[in-house]
């Protein structure tokens, strides 16, 4: 096998990451999933820290990396929690978390935290991977608000095919997302990944969330949205 040496650019993250969350409008998170695709996650929350509104990562696992590295920002588990253990890590470590399920509705509703969880209630709006169904959206949202043990519940959705701009799928999730949450209280949305930031101007809400952008990667097609500011 040939060696091979892979050139991490800091500062073009860093770019990234302004020029993704100025196409967005409002706070932004970076995603670092994956040991930040494969970048380094503990180098490129360091790296961003003094900028990023917060940090986004698979499993609880990633998140103890970064704070056992002294990252002090937000960071949300986009899968949530899987058991009681890792919800009394949430809360030891003031993680925020996704909820996506009955099941980690249900946790939360049971747990002692010491202080209120950061919650972020999932909808599916059409990807069909993970979330409350439009019709029960209102139902979970009212069962964390009762359970005294959410602070703050951000709605949330994802998109399944935003890299697609030709097809109107996007826009029947972002149809779909407002009917569902049409009359609950006001609050933080986020519903926008890079493609949604880029290409989609509906989709910009309270808090993006930068994925592939982040490296530099539009996943759009030529001609279209603002991926050309992207730097490798």
């Amino acid at each position: 096998m040939r060696p091979l040496i892979a050139t991490i650019r800091l500062d073009h993250l860093r770019h990234n990451y302004l020029q993704a969350r100025a196409a967005h409008g409002d706070r932004a998170l970076a995603v670092l999933k994956a040991n930040a695709y494969g970048h380094g996650a503990v180098r490129c929350a360091q790296a961003l820290a003094d900028i990023a509104d917060g940090f986004a990562v698979a499993c609880l696992e990633e998140a103890l990396e970064l704070r056992a590295a002294g990252i002090a920002n937000p960071i949300l588990l986009l899968e949530g929690v899987f058991d009681a253990e890792e919800l009394k890590a949430v809360d030891e470590h003031g993680l925020w978390m996704a909820v996506t399920s009955e099941e980690q509705l249900s946790m939360v509703e049971q747990s002692n935290p010491s202080r209120p969880f950061n919650v972020w209630l999932m909808l599916d709006s059409g990807m069909h991977r993970e979330g409350f169904l439009p019709e029960n959206y209102h139902q979970a949202w009212h069962r964390l608000q009762a359970s005294g043990k959410a602070g703050g519940i951000t709605k949330m959705t994802h998109f399944a095919r935003a890299d697609e701009p030709e097809i109107p799928m996007t826009f029947t999730q972002l149809e779909a997302f407002d009917a569902a949450v049409r009359g609950l209280p006001a609050g933080d949305e986020s519903v926008a990944n890079s493609a949604g930031i880029l290409c989609h101007p509906r989709a910009q809400r309270n808090w993006g969330r930068v994925g592939i952008a982040l490296y530099g990667v539009t996943p759009l097609p030529a001609g279209f949205g603002q991926g050309d500011a992207l730097r490798r």
